[in-house]
């Protein structure tokens, strides 16, 4: 019996010292990722609101283009991209907040940005609630085109958390995208990085509506990189696309000085006055 007691002793303490290394491996690997976003962060400020040069509707298989007033494309529907995301790494709203829904006839207005840009970031804060009315009320139909412009880790994984909610609780994804964007810009004003966290960004999911269910999932196809055939589809189409700079927008396939819209009914009182015609 005490021969017994001795090794079942044993084993518990190398079950522990096991856990224990498991922890502190763990605990190494969080604070690496840490570091390499803070110091992708803080770089971040150097990106230049640039121009956008050649066609934007060249024609090209499976990329969003005008067509008649109307979005012609396809969905990428391959391993890596979210469900509702088109050939070209973009997704939709239009006439409601559901991905992949369309406006018959509406201005196409399209956003080129990157989850690690602050000037994204205070666009979409400016903006938000703005781009939500003209969507509901079918005015515009809203095309996102995301993209690792910047290199930085912050983007894979705010892109790979908006993967699972495309697909899990797509009705969210709206609400999360601009909540994610909130999170970045507290993150850049005040040099928090320790807010730079798949933590912080489960907390933003939270009060964007998502389930705890499905933001559980988060931390997970972070670390299998679980939508990086996404995120490098849509950073391909910012090059194809030659667009020099985030935020680049588009309204009715011509390029916005956003310096022009400055304000929250910006967007709106420039499609309204007419100024995007030819």
């Amino acid at each position: 019996m005490a021969s017994n007691n001795r090794t079942t002793k044993a084993e518990r303490r190398e079950a522990a010292r096991a856990k224990a290394q498991a922890m502190r491996e763990e605990q190494e690997r969080k604070e690496r990722r840490a570091r390499l976003t803070r110091r992708a962060i803080l770089g971040a400020g150097v990106v230049a609101i640039a121009g956008v040069g050649g066609a934007m509707y060249l024609d090209s298989r499976g990329r969003v283009r005008l067509e008649g007033g109307t979005i012609v494309s396809e969905k990428a529907g391959r391993s890596g991209v979210p469900g509702p995301v088109l050939a070209d790494g973009s997704w939709t709203f239009g006439g409601s907040l559901k991905p992949g829904s369309v406006a018959s006839d509406a201005t196409i207005v399209e956003v080129f940005f990157d989850y690690a840009c602050h000037f994204c970031a205070y666009f979409e804060n400016l903006h938000h609630k703005e781009l939500k009315s003209l969507v509901e009320n079918g005015d515009i139909t809203l095309v996102l085109r995301p993209s690792k412009a910047l290199g930085s880790q912050w983007t894979d994984m705010a892109m790979n958390s908006v993967g699972v909610v495309l697909d899990k609780q797509p009705d969210a994804a709206f609400a999360f995208h601009a909540a994610l964007m909130s999170l970045f810009a507290r993150i850049f004003d005040t040099k928090d990085t320790s807010l730079a966290t798949v933590e912080s960004i489960v907390s933003s999911a939270t009060q964007a509506g998502v389930s705890t269910d499905v933001s559980a999932e988060f931390e997970a196809a972070v670390n299998e990189g679980r939508y990086s055939s996404w995120i490098t589809l849509g950073t391909d189409t910012l090059d194809k696309y030659n667009i020099k700079g985030t935020p680049t927008v588009l309204v009715a396939g011509k390029q916005v000085d956003l310096k022009k819209v400055g304000t929250e009914n910006g967007l709106t009182d420039l499609i309204r006055s007419g100024g995007v015609k030819d």
